[in-house]
């Protein structure tokens, strides 16, 4: 478990299928973060199964109380050890509304940073979001992450109709944030 002052990060539980499906109702996060939309709890079950079958899925609680406020995960971008792709991960990431505004997905962030970075000595983090999303954006620069390309997806397949803008972090320069973030 990783955890910090507010917060912590476990895996996904059966319990949760409830919070995910009230998350999938809302439609808020499926245009701000292309949450899957759930309209049953059957479908809320079978999405916390695809989460806990995922190695890096987590959600966030509260320390206080153990409330879920969201979720994180890292995911892979592609296999190909020659490329370099099993050295960097892609970080997703959704805070229920109700908590925005106090830090929590900053210190979720740091947690999964810090994982990623430390422990699984990844040497680069991608981070997607839909080019409305200008929350995640700023949160994402906050943390060192830079602006690298936007893809319109909607020129690849006439099956989706959005924009996605990706940013980097890597490795080196997280670890000179991290650094003097505790200075």
């Amino acid at each position: 478990m990783l955890e910090s002052k507010s917060i912590y990060l476990r895996r996904f539980e059966e319990k949760d299928a409830e919070q995910l499906l009230k998350w999938g109702k809302n439609t808020r996060y499926h245009n701000l973060a292309a949450f899957e939309n759930y309209q049953n709890i059957d479908e809320a079950r079978r999405g916390v199964q695809q989460y806990m079958a995922r190695p890096e899925s987590y959600i966030i609680c509260l320390r206080q109380n153990d409330q879920i406020i969201g979720l994180i995960e890292l995911y892979e971008r592609g296999l190909d050890e020659q490329s370099g792709l099993l050295k960097t991960k892609e970080v997703g990431f959704l805070l229920d509304k109700a908590f925005e505004g106090h830090g929590y997905m900053t210190e979720a962030l740091r947690l999964i940073l810090n994982y990623a970075f430390k422990k699984k000595r990844q040497k680069e983090i991608w981070a997607g979001t839909f080019v409305n999303n200008e929350k995640s954006q700023k949160l994402l620069e906050k943390l060192g992450f830079q602006y690298v390309y936007t893809v319109d997806y909607s020129q690849i397949s006439t099956l989706f109709s959005y924009q996605e803008k990706y940013y980097l972090l890597k490795q080196a320069e997280w670890l000179k944030i991290d650094a003097n973030m505790k200075s």
